[in-house]
């Protein structure tokens, strides 16, 4: 189950809620969770506001020991994995994006250090067809990119290969009503995220797997079904 989720964030959204929410959705457990949100696509007109807002919040974030109570971000979870993440940061770079908040300066304290840690960054200036904005990264790495036209941004959020999940950010219901069916991914959580019902089926599109899970649908998935045909002549 793999993703790369997009958030969708109207202009009318309500950012008190809509930006930690997207902290959240972007960095919690080192941003290593298949929901993770990793692709934000903001209404052109409040793309200033909400990119200086969100940057300023995620610079907030307290790295450190994930056993200490004050900690928000721990280190990811294996060195080939941090190689990894610092790959993708490497790509970035020459795919020109604009780091809007890195993870140079840490600020960890000595005993901290052992850690693979990467600390919250968010890119912007990507193009949609490049690897940042196309693979899994699973890593404390988002993108925001602006929007303007509401079908063009339906038509890239869908242009990746994976589809598990997406948020939609507005205070018009009538809007998310008509374009949460449009996005070709398992669950669409409108003005939250990871609000889960574990009776809904839960799954993917494409690349994010197969089938899908929760109660009935889990009794049905695992059910093996067998067809009988028996051709009787009477007498």
């Amino acid at each position: 189950m793999g993703g790369k989720n997009a958030a969708i964030v109207f202009s009318d959204a309500d950012l008190n809620n809509c930006i930690p929410a997207l902290i959240r959705g972007s960095f919690i457990n080192q941003g290593q969770i298949c929901l993770s949100t990793s692709r934000i696509y903001v209404e052109r007109k409040l793309f200033s506001t909400f990119a200086e807002r969100f940057v300023t919040e995620a610079k907030k974030i307290k790295m450190g020991d994930p056993l200490e109570d004050e900690t928000w971000l721990g280190p990811v979870c294996s060195k080939p994995h941090y190689e990894r993440i610092k790959q993708y940061l490497k790509i970035a770079k020459e795919e020109g994006a604009t780091f809007l908040c890195g993870s140079e300066n840490l600020n960890l304290p000595d005993n901290n250090r052992k850690g693979y840690f990467i600390g919250p960054v968010v890119l912007t200036d990507l193009p949609d067809d490049s690897r940042c904005m196309q693979e899994e990264i699973f890593g404390p790495v988002t993108c925001l990119t602006p929007f303007d036209d509401i079908q063009d941004v339906i038509d890239r959020a869908n242009r990746v290969n994976y589809g598990l999940s997406a948020t939609i950010w507005s205070t018009d219901l009538q809007k998310i009503h008509s374009i949460a069916p449009k996005l070709e991914v398992g669950t669409v959580w409108c003005n939250c995220w990871l609000v889960r019902n574990l009776h809904m089926p839960f799954g993917g599109e494409k690349r994010s797997g197969l089938g899908r899970e929760g109660t009935e649908d889990s009794r049905d998935f695992y059910t093996y079904k067998k067809t009988i045909c028996i051709k009787y002549k009477l007498p």
